[in-house]
């Protein structure tokens, strides 16, 4: 995944939304580390698959900031080592509830508002270069986004799946979950030239679910 392009493909998934919350509390930990654990498991699979395994990546993921006085939708990404070398998913869980509880905690001491007010200081410029720098230290992107829990309509039409598309911003690809009737609605937004199989990335991603939420109560 050194590669990169302008040029995207696009792929979804989806996950039932009470049995992998289920198998998440099961395994002791977060809906979120149960879908970082579904990325990190199928990307582990996709590499053994193209003969590259790796033992770890750095994936990030946005987490919420906001408090009662932010009055906005404040977050901000924690970038973290997630284990994508060949292991059980329950281990593999755990291993990466450990490092999303690292993350929080050193993103949470790290003065996000203060740093929010300084970057506003800067020129637009200087924002973009440091975001793209910091975004060349990432793997993959992954986001979780609370959807709408009844029924949505266009034009009298009822919406049966809602899959969000998030921005690559210079990573392999990006991992969009929006929760909606029931179900966790994924978008797969792939770098055509780093994830040069991304209909096998999506059908590990749909495995990984399968596996996952054996581990329900």
């Amino acid at each position: 995944w050194t590669e990169r392009s302008l040029s995207r493909h696009l792929e979804v998934s989806s996950a039932p939304f009470r049995p992998t919350k289920d198998a998440a509390k099961a395994l002791g930990g977060t809906l979120n580390t149960a879908f970082l654990t579904i990325a990190s498991e199928a990307v582990s699979r996709y590499h053994v698959e193209l003969g590259a395994p790796v033992d770890a990546l750095r994936a990030s993921m946005a987490i919420s900031t906001r408090t009662s006085d932010s009055g906005a939708n404040a977050f901000s990404l924690v970038r973290m080592l997630v284990p994508t070398a060949e292991m059980a998913i329950d281990e593999r869980f755990r291993s990466i509830q450990t490092a999303a509880d690292d993350a929080v905690e050193a993103a949470a001491s790290a003065s996000l508002d203060s740093l929010a007010a300084f970057a506003s200081t800067l020129p637009t410029s200087i924002i973009c270069r440091l975001a793209r720098q910091q975004a060349q230290t990432v793997d993959f992107a992954t986001s979780n986004v609370k959807g709408a829990p009844m029924a949505m309509y266009v034009a009298g039409a009822q919406v049966v799946a809602n899959h969000a598309i998030g921005p690559l911003s210079g990573v392999a690809f990006n991992l969009t979950l929006l929760s909606y009737l029931g179900n966790l609605d994924m978008g797969i937004n792939t770098d055509r030239a780093a994830v040069t199989e991304p209909a096998m990335l999506a059908r590990f991603i749909s495995e990984s679910v399968d596996q996952l939420v054996t581990f329900a109560d």
